[in-house]
Order: C-alpha cells, then sequence, then structure tokens
C-alpha cells in the first residue's frame, strides 16, 4: 500500500511520522536516477555509489527543512550541488581539460551542441571569460576558474551574495552565448 503513493505522500510521511519506510521507497525509485548523474560527473562507480549513500543520508535532515513541490527536481539539484561541491574539494592547479568539461557539460547544455574540438576548448573558454563585463568576469573567474566559494568572492569583491549570484549566473549564460556564435562562425 505505501508503494502506491505519490513522492509528495511519501514525503508528507517521512515529514510527520517520521516513516523511514517512505524515504526507503523513495529510494529506491530514484538510486538509479542519482547514481547516473553522480556517474556522469565522477566516471567512476566506486565514487558514485559512496555519493549516493552521502545525498540520501543529507535528505534525512534536509527534507525536515524543506518545502518540496517536485520531489525528482528537488533530487536531482541536490545531487548536482553534491557533486560539483565535492569536485570543487578536489580542486588542483590551474583548469584541466576534465574540469573544464565538467563545466560545459553543468552550465551550458551539451558538448554536441557546442561542437567543440578538445585542443580549443580552453582558449575559447578564456576569450569567452574575456568578453564578459567586469563584474561577471571577477566573479566567475573566482568562482569557477579559482574554486572560490560564494561566500570567498563575496569577501574578496565586496559584492553581495545577491550581487555574486547574479554576476555568476548572467556570466555563465554570456559565455554560453559567446561560445554557440564562436561555434556557429566557425561551422559557417
Amino acid at each position: 500500500m505505501i508503494d502506491s503513493l505519490d513522492d509528495i505522500q511519501l514525503l508528507d510521511r517521512f515529514k510527520n511520522q517520521n516513516d523511514k519506510n517512505a524515504l526507503g521507497i523513495l529510494y529506491k525509485r530514484y538510486t538509479h536516477l542519482v547514481f547516473g548523474l553522480c556517474f556522469k560527473y565522477f566516471k567512476n562507480e566506486e565514487e558514485s555509489k559512496d555519493a549516493v549513500m552521502q545525498i540520501f543520508e543529507k535528505l534525512m535532515m534536509d527534507l525536515h527543512r524543506h518545502e518540496i513541490e517536485y520531489f525528482k527536481s528537488w533530487l536531482y539539484s541536490v545531487t548536482k550541488n553534491h557533486c560539483l561541491m565535492e569536485l570543487r574539494k578536489r580542486k588542483s592547479e590551474g583548469v584541466k581539460e576534465k574540469e573544464y568539461e565538467i563545466f560545459v557539460h553543468t552550465n551550458m547544455e551539451t558538448e554536441e551542441e557546442l561542437h567543440l574540438n578538445n585542443e580549443g576548448k580552453l582558449s575559447l573558454l578564456e576569450e569567452g571569460i574575456k568578453e564578459l563585463n567586469k563584474e561577471q568576469h571577477t566573479c566567475v573567474d573566482l568562482f569557477y576558474l579559482q574554486q572560490k566559494s560564494y561566500k570567498q568572492v563575496c569577501e574578496q569583491t565586496g559584492y553581495s551574495l545577491k550581487q555574486v549570484k547574479s554576476y555568476i549566473q548572467n556570466g555563465k549564460r554570456n559565455l554560453k552565448q559567446y561560445i554557440i556564435q564562436q561555434n556557429d562562425a566557425k561551422s559557417a
């Protein structure tokens, strides 16, 4: 009977009755999707399995603090953010090809859409960042290339958190448009 409940009913049951079986059903429903997304980022089965466990353990606490209308979409965002935070922790010197590909796949549509060749990816990204306005350039550089947290970007720039998030979001959008335009120009 509990298996037939929809996601929202299961969430309500978990939140109001602390019914861990309800969370278990959500786990069964979405484990494969969470694993698939983690594997996309980590390209390693064991790391992806570990991430799935960490995400669902975190959910047990987070679900009580959030009002969720669309569990699947919310879970996707939580998973994506978890993976990005893990990758940010593994920071190494400079921007590497793999990190660039993760940036492109995460923040842009698809590599196929962009039609970028491997050798030109990094230089095209750097050119695009130079084309951003000063605020966007600074925030995108600090957040993605220097892998600073939002708080650190705020501290270094003096911008508010809202401004930093806006500059990063607009910078990503403008960078995506720049790369697509450059790709279209090369294709023409």
